[in-house]
């Protein structure tokens, strides 16, 4: 979905700005040079830029003084009550102008478009929590801080505690410091990723890798209590140890909430995710309890 859907869908936003943008300034522009004396003054200002771009190239370097024009033009602007600016597409993003792109590269207001967009797939409809918002333990908050600013090793984060406890309130400030830092964050419950790989198993026509999308594109994965999801055999256990396999091989993130003990989860879901999950290179495992964060090694 990120790799298709979601990224045409922002770009459209974001192209639907720039040309809201240029729309404006054209209309600003015709009304402008609808004043004949505008018209004649915009003409020869143009024919000097052309003449003085000519006398550039020849390596000449006497040009023409297109000063007294400028002034002509701003007074006539002033006169017809249009403020020179409206004449130029006043762009959202000054630092792409609302192309989504800089030297190739998602610039951060296309980012931030398709994390919007993934968080109401995510079925979000509130502002995210902010680290602000938490009393955390200090070295709590300076550990996670930390890994969503990338100074950590670990791939995946396992959050373990019964409900009720804020696992999935620290999640949303974690969540809401990585789309800070312009990376790309998806949602799901263990129940909804479940739907997926099961869509995914069903389906045998060129569609199904759309159910895969969602949870395979991201920069980081939050999959929320884990556990709660029916096992359907060759589907769940199978689908949960593939994606947390390429997240880590393709050096993404994924974070994990569950109610389960590391116990209930090995037995659960079997030896590879349990190795995965609390290997120490590669894991991180926050114990919950009663509100008290700790760290386990």
């Amino acid at each position: 979905m990120v790799k298709g859907k979601i990224i045409k869908e922002a770009q459209k936003e974001i192209c639907l700005r720039k040309s809201n943008a240029e729309n404006i300034a054209n209309l600003y522009m015709q009304k402008a040079l609808s004043c004949v004396e505008y018209k004649n003054l915009y003409s020869q200002k143009m024919s000097a830029q052309i003449e003085n771009a000519k006398q550039e190239v020849y390596g000449n370097k006497t040009k023409i003084d297109i000063t007294e024009i400028d002034k002509k033009l701003d007074k006539v602007l002033k006169q017809l009550n249009i403020k020179k600016e409206l004449l130029f597409p006043n762009y959202v993003c000054k630092k792409c102008n609302d192309t989504g792109y800089i030297n190739n590269k998602m610039c951060s207001c296309l980012k931030e478009e398709i994390n919007k967009k993934l968080l109401e797939k995510s079925g979000f409809n509130h502002k995210l929590k902010s680290f602000e918002d938490c009393k955390l333990p200090t070295n709590i908050q300076n550990t996670l801080k930390k890994w969503c600013d990338k100074e950590s090793q670990y791939k995946i984060i396992l959050f373990c505690g019964k409900t009720g406890v804020g696992k999935t309130f620290v999640t949303e400030c974690m969540a809401n410091r990585l789309i800070n830092n312009e990376q790309i964050v998806y949602f799901s419950s263990a129940f909804n990723v479940n739907q997926q790989l099961l869509n995914y198993r069903t389906t045998f026509d060129s569609s199904k890798n759309e159910f895969l999308e969602d949870l395979l594109e991201p920069d980081y994965l939050f999959i929320d209590d884990l556990g709660t999801e029916p096992i359907f055999k060759n589907v769940t256990i199978e689908g949960i140890y593939n994606i947390i396999s390429d997240s880590v091989e393709k050096n993404k993130y994924t974070i994990i909430s569950t109610n389960l003990s590391l116990d209930a989860i090995e037995q659960t879901y079997g030896e590879r995710i349990f190795s995965r999950l609390v290997n120490q290179k590669t894991s991180l495992l926050i114990n919950v309890e009663n509100e008290d964060l700790r760290l386990k090694k």
